[in-house]
């Protein structure tokens, strides 16, 4: 695959992971300035040796379209730049993170301390909470699914392949009745990763909690040194037995609850989470979190870049001879829609110009780059204010005494020649 150019665009550079399902590539854009670095996600249909059905893959590859079309507004979340289908296999291309795994500040025997933990639990809860806003559950959350941003340290949530939609339900629970965020569909495929998976994601049923208890886990296992799989638990509970890690009550009783066994015990939101935290967040204050990304809905025209009338984003971001490439390349993917545009449509997904899109959001944050430090002031500085007048008063001192010379010479003139007269 190395070398390879992917839909006459996306060459391939390295293979950065591989799994049961696919492959990860890091691979250049070689239509855009300076071939920016991506990554590919192959999903590979015909060729895998796992037991899914093409049906189920099929399914997975749509929701994660779906889902990174609906979080790409986040600054912590990898957006998405263009999927497409190849010899049935199925493709993403995602936004390249810069930076290492989480799963790399966790060697076997390190251990954290509770600040830091604190702060690693408040900044994926962040992330979380806007995941389970949109009503999806991530279902594999663990250290190597977080990277550690380069640029400014921040953690960046990846690797959406496992997501479930959910629904709101009713439940009844000790005699008290609450709302509670269930799959909308029954699970046949418990997907996820032992140790970090519990019991209702194992049997196909993950709710918004199964991704709190997941967090739990990587909080004790930094607290510890310990991998999940190396605690044992109670026999009559189920809960964990970890705590002879050096941390304070507080959040013991958190991270505990986060890693109930029954989901009915754990918190029901990462909101809920967040504001049990609040008393040992006094010494560890997070920097402030980042706006969202200035995009617009993949499902409408992308038209606010600029009061001007739009135009194609090719123009904007590549040139002559790239325009006619990007021009080619969307005449003939809307002359042949994919299997994945068929697909989306049956699943009731919007699918109208989103390549055409995606390159509008690709150009719009270049734009405010460009503008964002121009300053254009109508009013002058109070100390040019002083200058001009100080300026005024003197050019009028000088215009009175030049006027009064001048009135006055000419007058002299007559009296001189009629004295000389008489002296003759």
């Amino acid at each position: 695959m190395l070398g390879k150019l992917l839909e006459g665009r996306y060459q391939i550079v390295q293979v950065l992971s591989k799994g049961g399902f696919g492959q990860t590539y890091l691979a250049q854009d070689t239509h855009r300035p300076g071939r920016p670095n991506c990554v590919v996600k192959h999903l590979m249909v015909a060729t895998s040796s796992h037991t899914i059905s093409p049906q189920a893959l099929r399914w997975l590859f749509i929701r994660e379209v779906e889902a990174l079309k609906k979080l790409g507004a986040h600054d912590q979340v990898p957006q998405l730049l263009d999927y497409f289908e190849d010899k049935q296999d199925f493709y993403l291309v995602q936004e390249f993170i810069k930076g290492h795994l989480l799963s790399t500040e966790l060697p076997l025997g390190h251990c954290w301390t509770e600040s830091q933990v604190v702060q690693l639990l408040q900044e994926v809860l962040g992330i979380l909470e806007f995941v389970h806003s949109h009503a999806l559950i991530h279902r594999d959350i663990k250290p190597s699914n977080i990277i550690r941003r380069e640029r400014d340290s921040r953690l960046v949530l990846i690797d959406f392949g496992s997501v479930q939609q959910a629904s709101t339900q009713i439940v009844r629970f000790q005699g008290k009745t609450r709302t509670s965020i269930a799959v909308s569909i029954p699970g046949t495929i418990g997907l996820g990763t032992p140790g970090y998976m519990p019991i209702e994601q194992e049997q196909g049923r993950p709710r918004l909690s199964s991704d709190i208890y997941a967090l739990g886990m990587i909080g004790i296992r930094a607290l510890t040194g310990l991998k999940p799989t190396q605690f044992s638990r109670e026999p009559d509970t189920g809960e964990l037995i970890w705590h002879q890690a050096q941390v304070s009550k507080t959040l013991a009783d958190i991270l505990s609850r986060m890693v109930q066994p029954d989901y009915r015990y754990r918190y029901e939101s990462a909101t809920e989470v967040l504001q049990a935290l609040l008393p040992l967040t006094t010494s560890t204050q997070l920097p402030e979190a980042p706006p969202l990304r200035t995009l617009t809905k993949l499902e409408q025209p992308t038209q606010k870049l600029a009061p001007t009338p739009p135009a194609p984003p090719a123009v904007t971001v590549t040139g002559g001879s790239q325009v006619q490439k990007e021009a080619h390349v969307q005449q003939r993917l809307a002359s042949a829609p994919t299997a994945v545009a068929i697909a989306l449509e049956q699943t009731s997904l919007p699918k109208q110009h989103n390549k055409q899109v995606i390159k509008d959001e690709e150009t719009q944050p270049l734009l405010e780059e460009q503008t964002s430090d121009i300053t254009v002031s109508a009013f002058p500085s109070k100390s040019a204010l002083l200058i001009g007048l100080a300026i005024g008063i003197i050019s009028g001192l000088v215009l009175m005494v030049v006027s009064y010379y001048s009135l006055q010479l000419p007058a002299a003139a007559p009296k001189t020649q009629s004295q000389s007269y008489k002296v003759k």
